[in-house]
């Protein structure tokens, strides 16, 4: 009886099989799909040569090792696509080249009869040696089980292949490569579904069909079953691997859908929070509750929100799903961190175009926050995503502009603060400016006539008395004077000073008063510094302020130290004053004019109010924080001198004397 007729309904369904795979590939293109396609090609290879019916001579003999060599080397290609992961092609193309050569070579052999038995033998021995020894080197625990089962098979197949039953080991190959990709399909997917569990179902029946026919021709070699019911295996196969695909498809909308709410989820909580911070909140308060909402709708499980300094370093503002150990630990390591040095410690961008990957860990990822005028704000730390693909692709992206509208948003409220306490300042200022204008006439009347009356009066015993009223209207022209010093604009257009010759002219001012206090002084300053864009008056008034400031607030303390250092960063000058002191009582009104909390008739108020001005006017910036666990810190931040700007190094031998990169105690 032909066999064409029966085979030929099964042959029409591969061909039809094999379309709809390669339509697939080329929508969905994928490793794994291309090795499906490729072994469905096979598959109808093989039912295409059987039904060809040619069994005499050469052309029988090559059509009937083509039907074994396709029928092996398919169920090797199905193996092969779940054994490995998708991209890796170099551990699967070794598996593939090192079985399939000794299959088609086996094949070859039998219907040939090239050699028999011991050209088939040799190639038996090396299909199962080698994929012996192959799972062993893959893993070698798990493997020599493996490989022991793989031995012994193979010996048996050995054996009766040289007693001229080269069924048994074909049977055994077939069953073997068919068996295990139902085994690996299953533990690919990790999953129960339909389309799972019929392509396992498919794959066992599928190898199980060769070594129960060798054995109903071994007990019934007049049985012959009928061709449709062998081939529902393969139908099982093609079907559920379809459905497969679609499942995967259906959970990836399904998983898109979630992910473009929960996307939306965290587009919504962090414009609220966004919202709260253009309302006048304060920032780091509410940095734990950004961090929070990234850990709540997005794939991170881990987040932390770092903001700089006045010192460029990083300061830990806010955390999610960090323990206390972990939150420690970022706290301690922040610090040790500038912006550049994990630029340098990034190996490639990630999904984003502004995200990095950190070199030493690999799950920890960076977003820089860069504000409008281009200057760093901070950074966003994020870890733990289990998120693939085009879904984090779309997450990253929205999570940067996120990381860009804080880094604006932080930087407006900067910049907000700044102008109404510049408004604030101004304001007063043209207040107290006419003020002192107004008090100096009668305070030149007093001192003058105290002066005359103290002449009049020296040998009395009045004269003490005269003098103290002296001093006292002495005492008011000064605070007068320092009112016109703060209302005062100055528009010079010579701004060009050295900092350490104005540092070194400072501490020779305050060196007596350092030295009978036993206040220790750090300086920490370049002589190669480029020249300041500020005027050397003026830049001298702005130093001695802020260095009074110290010395008053470390008089008291059990340590005296004073730490004073100067940087240059990207055309700015980063002055800072670090002392051991109590630290600023009210930070938010550390600048007011006639804000003072030392003793009455110490102070005036009017030191920091007048620095503000004076290092605005210059395109500057000062700020203040309070240090941890006790101390203050006053920065400092000067533009750059322009480079035409000729600048007039000091001249005086004995300033040369005042070390700027040492430790010294006055």
């Amino acid at each position: 009886m032909s066999i064409f007729p029966a085979a030929l309904p099964i042959v029409i369904v591969l061909v039809v099989l094999v379309g709809i795979f390669v339509s697939i590939q080329r929508e969905a293109p994928s490793p794994r799909l291309r090795l499906w396609t490729f072994a469905w090609a096979l598959t109808f290879l093989h039912f295409f040569a059987r039904a060809l019916e040619i069994h005499a001579g050469a052309l029988g003999s090559l059509v009937t090792a083509v039907d074994f060599a396709a029928l092996e080397s398919a169920g090797l290609v199905f193996l092969s696509s779940v054994l490995f992961e998708p991209n890796d092609s170099r551990r699967r193309t070794s598996l593939i080249l090192l079985l399939g050569l000794p299959m088609v070579a086996q094949s070859f052999s039998i219907a040939f009869k090239w050699g028999v038995p011991w050209l088939a033998t040799g190639s038996i021995a090396a299909v199962f040696l080698g994929a012996a020894a192959f799972s062993f080197l893959v893993s070698p625990r798990p493997g020599r089980y493996v490989a022991g089962v793989l031995v012994i098979i193979g010996v048996g197949a050995i054996h009766e292949q040289l007693l001229g039953n080269s069924w048994v080991a074909v049977s055994a190959i077939l069953g073997l490569t068919y068996g295990l990709s139902g085994i690996f399909f299953g533990c690919v997917y990790g999953r129960a579904s339909l389309g799972v569990r019929t392509v396992i179902v498919g794959f066992f029946a599928w190898g199980a069909e060769y070594p129960v026919g060798a054995i109903l021709h071994y007990l019934a070699p007049k049985f012959q079953a009928d061709l449709d019911f062998w081939n529902v295996p393969r139908i099982l196969v093609a079907l559920g691997m379809v459905l497969t695909l679609l499942e995967d498809k259906s959970r990836a909308v399904e998983d898109t859908t979630a992910r473009t709410h929960a996307e939306n989820q965290l587009l919504g909580r962090l414009s609220q929070i966004t919202s709260r911070l253009l309302a006048g909140n304060d920032p780091v308060t509410l940095c734990g509750e950004v961090a929070k909402a990234i850990t709540d709708t997005s794939t991170f499980s881990r987040a932390a929100l770092f903001l700089l300094g006045e010192d460029r370093r990083f300061y830990l503002a806010g955390s999610s799903g960090f323990s206390p150990q972990e939150e420690d630990t970022l706290r301690e390591h922040s610090g040790g961190y500038a912006i550049e040095s994990l630029k340098h410690r990034s190996t490639e961008r990630e999904s984003g175009s502004q995200s990095f990957r950190m070199s030493d860990q690999a799950d920890l990822v960076l977003i820089p926050m860069v504000s409008w005028r281009g200057s760093h704000v901070g950074c966003l730390y994020l870890s733990g995503s289990k998120d693939e693909g085009d879904s984090k692709t779309s997450e990253m992206v929205k999570l940067e502009v996120f990381a860009s509208d804080l880094a604006v948003t932080l930087e407006n409220v900067r910049l907000h603060q700044q102008l109404v306490r510049s408004e604030k300042l101004a304001g007063l200022g043209q207040l107290v400016a006419g003020v002192a204008h107004e008090l100096n006439n009668p305070l030149t009347g007093v001192i003058g006539y105290a002066d005359l009356l103290r002449d009049e009066l020296r040998e009395s015993k009045w004269a003490p008395r005269v003098d103290k009223l002296a001093n006292e209207a002495r005492r008011m022209q000064r605070i007068v004077d320092g009112l016109l010093r703060f209302g005062r604009q100055n528009n010079s257009t010579f701004r060009a000073s050295n900092l350490a010759g104005a540092l070194r002219d400072v501490m020779q001012l305050r060196e007596y008063h350092l030295r009978a206090r036993g206040i220790h002084v750090k300086l920490d300053v370049d002589e190669a510094l480029p020249a300041v864009g500020i005027g050397e008056d003026e830049l001298k008034q702005v130093l001695l302020n802020i260095l009074n400031n110290s010395i008053d607030s470390v008089s008291e303390s059990v340590h005296r130290d004073i730490d004073i250092r100067a940087s240059h960063h990207d055309e700015r000058i980063l002055i800072q004053f670090d002392d051991s002191g109590p630290g600023f009582a009210d930070l938010n009104r550390a600048f007011d004019p006639f804000y003072t909390t030392k003793p009455v008739g110490k102070g005036t108020g009017l030191g920091l109010s007048i620095c503000y001005g004076i290092v605005h006017e210059c395109s500057g910036e000062i700020t203040l924080t309070n240090n941890q666990p006790y101390g203050a810190r006053v920065a400092i931040e000067l533009p750059v001198a322009a480079p035409q700007t000729p600048i007039a190094p000091t001249t005086d031998p004995g300033l040369q004397s005042y070390p700027l990169t040492s430790r010294r105690v006055l």
